[in-house]
């Protein structure tokens, strides 16, 4: 069958038909095309992309507009003159991935226009792509000046706030997004991951089945997918809680010796996800206590690992010897608690100094077991036993400040791949300056 030219032939509705109208023809339409219920049609992928670019077009009042009067909405690439000419490159530029040219071509046309709603919500966007929270926040604020009936405002009102750390009015952002478009799934998933921030384990649960229901009703694989995977790791959360190793405090020193064990060994396991359950069940005071617990930990074995071969030198005394190697571990540790805070404040998100102790405990936990066990693999004479537990204990740090950073204090993964090996050679830097100062 061959794909109309006409947008609202290609979506079978009439030129006057209603954005309900479009939306509904456009969801019914992808289900049948969509690529993923289709594997066996080669045709379905471009029949789906032609769908979805005469929705995009048609939803917009702008481009509608536009392609009304003039049956296209490229831009001619003439000089722009209008808010609608600066709107609609804007609209090229994002699709490009050209975000800084599309803000500038945004803030114009608003300038040539203060009340297009549907270029502060373009904005939005791209400003939510650039991570710029403040200026997602007061677009969307000007827009519920300008209209209430643009749903996509409430929902990037509730991810801008959700990553600055607001999750409570993130909450209510997302709730108004569904309530004036409740089948949208992209809503309800991340209400639901803000819901399991706060612990309300039920409601998350809930959101993440009417996500995965309506990514399936609409043709979203992906999406059902995603949502079922957000559905078990959930679940096993929540085990965790009922089993966790600091969920009840027992004045036994057998089962606290076996539950920190499990605690201990969860983080060195797997990194990726037990720092974030781990965490996610503590409090405050918990998190300080847990953190500085881990650093000694990992600080007494970067100390006698370091003595036994001699990290402090061979005329120094036993005492002077485990003095400075405590001290230059400190300094790692401690330097790495400051990067974080610092880095929490010019990234403006939510958190504190007892999260960052726990992500700076938790992250010196690998090292510090490698030096301990390092002079042991010496003695055997094993060398690529060493270079192999070099390798995966430079790996789990990594991983565990890592999620640390994405997880608990809500950087993009972007910015925490970059920040990551930052601190670390920063870290170790300051802590290989007191080692040789003391030296």
């Amino acid at each position: 069958m061959a794909i109309p030219d006409d947008y609202y032939a290609r979506l079978q509705v009439s030129p006057d038909a209603s954005q309900a109208e479009i939306k509904a023809a456009f969801r019914r339409l992808a289900r049948r095309y969509h690529p993923d219920l289709n594997p066996k049609d080669p045709r379905a992928l471009e029949k789906f992309r032609a769908l979805h670019e005469a929705y995009q077009v048609l939803i917009d009042q702008v481009q509608r507009q536009r392609y009304d009067r003039t049956g296209t909405t490229e831009y001619d690439g003439m000089r722009p003159r209008t808010a609608q000419d600066f709107y609609l490159r804007g609209i090229q530029e994002t699709l490009a991935r050209r975000y800084k040219a599309a803000l500038t071509d945004f803030d114009r046309a608003i300038e040539l226009q203060a009340n297009l709603a549907e270029a502060y919500l373009r904005r939005a966007q791209v400003r939510y792509i650039l991570e710029d929270d403040a200026g997602v926040l007061a677009d969307c604020q000007r827009l519920l000046q300008l209209t209430k009936q643009l749903p996509q405002t409430y929902y990037y009102l509730g991810l801008a706030r959700y990553r600055l750390g607001y999750t409570e009015s993130a909450l209510a952002a997302f709730t108004e997004a569904i309530a004036q478009e409740p089948d949208d799934p992209q809503a309800y998933f991340q209400r639901a991951i803000a819901y399991a921030d706060v612990q309300e384990w039920d409601e998350a649960t809930a959101d993440f089945e009417t996500a995965s229901m309506h990514y399936q009703s609409q043709g979203d694989l992906e999406g059902y997918h995603r949502s079922c995977d957000r559905i078990h790791h959930l679940h096993k959360q929540r085990r965790v809680k009922r089993h966790s190793p600091i969920a009840k405090t027992s004045l036994k020193p057998w089962n606290l010796l076996r539950k920190f064990n499990r605690l201990l060994f969860g983080l060195l396991g797997n990194p990726a996800e037990e720092v974030a359950i781990i965490y996610s069940h503590l409090n405050q005071r918990q998190a300080l206590y847990l953190g500085c617990t881990l650093a000694t930990i990992g600080l007494g074995g970067f100390t006698l690992g370091g003595y036994v071969l001699r990290f402090a030198g061979e005329e120094a005394s036993v005492s002077v010897a485990l003095g400075r190697l405590w001290l230059s571990g400190c300094a790692t540790f401690f330097s790495l608690i400051i990067l974080l805070a610092f880095s929490r404040l010019w990234l403006r998100r939510h958190g504190s100094w007892a999260g960052d102790t726990f992500v700076a405990g938790a992250t010196m936990l690998p090292l510090g077991i490698l030096l301990l066990v390092s002079p042991i693999v010496l003695v055997l004479q094993q060398q690529w036993l060493l270079l192999l537990l070099l390798c995966i204990a430079l790996h789990h740090t990594y991983l565990t400040l890592y999620h640390g950073c994405h997880q608990i204090h809500h950087y993009s993964e972007v910015v925490a791949t970059w920040l990551v090996p930052t601190f670390l050679f920063t870290c170790l830097g300051v802590g290989y300056m007191v080692w040789d100062t003391w030296l």
